[in-house]
């Protein structure tokens, strides 16, 4: 209600005569002025406010924006990720294997040298050539794929598919240096993958490629004029570390010039590995066995050979075969403890120690000068068996 209103209502409230002219003029200036008009000052006011304010966060987004760049897209840049990818290390390659016959049988004396990794399974790498699988024992034989390269000297499988390959190298004199190249097939040779050498140094001649499964494997690294070691690898021969250098067994004492030890091929038996070490003096070869279970880091002397000249085989952990003719092998019980004659009927014209190769208790093989024998009981009793590519 307006001033005037109200005082309209209170001169009506004190008369109760009829109004006056007075009042009568007074009431029609008011009813012709007509009722206020409604003021919208404060409305566009804050209007005008609400504008400003998203104005002005608008104007704070953009500028944001431009010091940020750009949103990433497929193509306009590179993805930020709040966790880093790994960086994966590349797969070497599989090649082909190459299979390459004998252009005429193979004559004897040759070389063969043998893998056995279960009772039925044996391999052959006969002349450093010519790669050959047996899966029943040595009676039928089967040529296999190489790598496509010149110079394999030695290999070692696990079953009847998967195993490696050392190429060997040119060593410098004396061993002070040779370089090598490890393959790993999982088809029995009909592709091969080129794993290399990583961790192996240079330094020092290496033999004695020996895969006790599919991730551990040892390499045997020595010269005339240094300590062996024996390198290992828990990734199927990707990478290699060496162990410490073998000690010296009692009564051995290495000199420059070729009094050192020359280690043999790793066997497995559980967590316990064994390895025979020889040297040559100027009464023959003598053999020492050493015993590592902590997988190959280090290595403690165990027991020395019964007889020069012959090599010591593990049939198990504490069975050991020194094979040399009827009436003159010995055997062991108790892991060199004490040794004792054992009537094998093991023979051979040759006058030159032969290789054994143990699949298990009771399954084995020996070569020598590329002739080969089996036997299936453990190392009593011999047969002869045809080498293949002969």
């Amino acid at each position: 209600m307006t001033p005037e209103e109200r005082d309209l209502r209170r001169a009506l409230d004190a008369r109760s005569e009829a109004p006056s002219a007075e009042f009568r003029a007074r009431l029609s200036g008011v009813l012709a002025d007509g009722k206020p008009a409604p003021n919208f000052m404060p409305a566009l006011a804050l209007v005008a406010a609400l504008v400003l304010v998203f104005a002005t966060v608008g104007v704070l987004m953009l500028a944001r924006l431009s010091r940020s760049g750009p949103p990433s897209s497929g193509t306009s840049g590179p993805r930020v990720s709040a966790t880093p990818t790994p960086t994966r290390t590349p797969t070497p390659p599989y090649v082909p294997g190459v299979l390459t016959k004998p252009p005429a049988p193979i004559v004897l004396p040759a070389s063969a040298q043998l893998s056995a990794p279960s009772s039925y399974v044996v391999w052959a790498l006969v002349v450093n050539q010519y790669l050959y699988r047996s899966v029943d024992r040595g009676a039928t034989w089967e040529q296999r794929p190489l790598p496509p390269s010149i110079g394999w000297w030695e290999i070692s499988f696990v079953n009847d598919r998967e195993g490696w390959l050392n190429t060997g190298g040119s060593p410098e004199t004396q061993c002070n240096a040779e370089t090598i190249a490890i393959w790993h097939t999982t088809d029995a040779g009909a592709t091969w993958q080129l794993l290399g050498s990583k961790g192996i140094a240079d330094f020092q001649c290496k033999t004695g490629l020996s895969f006790v499964d599919s991730n551990r494997g040892f390499l045997d690294a020595s010269d005339p004029n240094h300590a062996p070691v024996i390198y290992r690898t828990t990734d199927g021969g990707r990478t290699w570390a060496a162990g410490k250098p073998l000690p010296e067994p009692p009564g051995f004492k290495s000199q420059a010039g070729g009094f050192t030890l020359q280690p043999g091929l790793v066997r497995a038996f559980g967590s316990t590995l064994l390895v025979t070490a020889s040297m040559q003096n100027s009464g023959g070869q003598v053999e020492f066995v050493f015993r590592s279970t902590d997988e190959g880091a280090s290595w403690t002397y165990l027991a020395s050979a019964k007889d020069p000249n012959n090599n010591v085989d593990f049939v198990t952990a504490s069975r050991w075969l020194e094979l040399i003719a009827p009436g003159q092998s010995v055997e062991t019980t108790d892991a060199g403890a004490s040794w004792h004659l054992y009537a094998s009927e093991y023979s051979q014209a040759a006058p030159v120690a032969a290789e054994f190769v143990l699949a298990d208790s009771q399954v084995g093989y020996g070569t020598v000068r590329g002739g080969i024998n089996r036997t299936a009981d453990g190392g009593l009793h011999w047969t002869s068996i045809k080498t293949p590519g002969t």
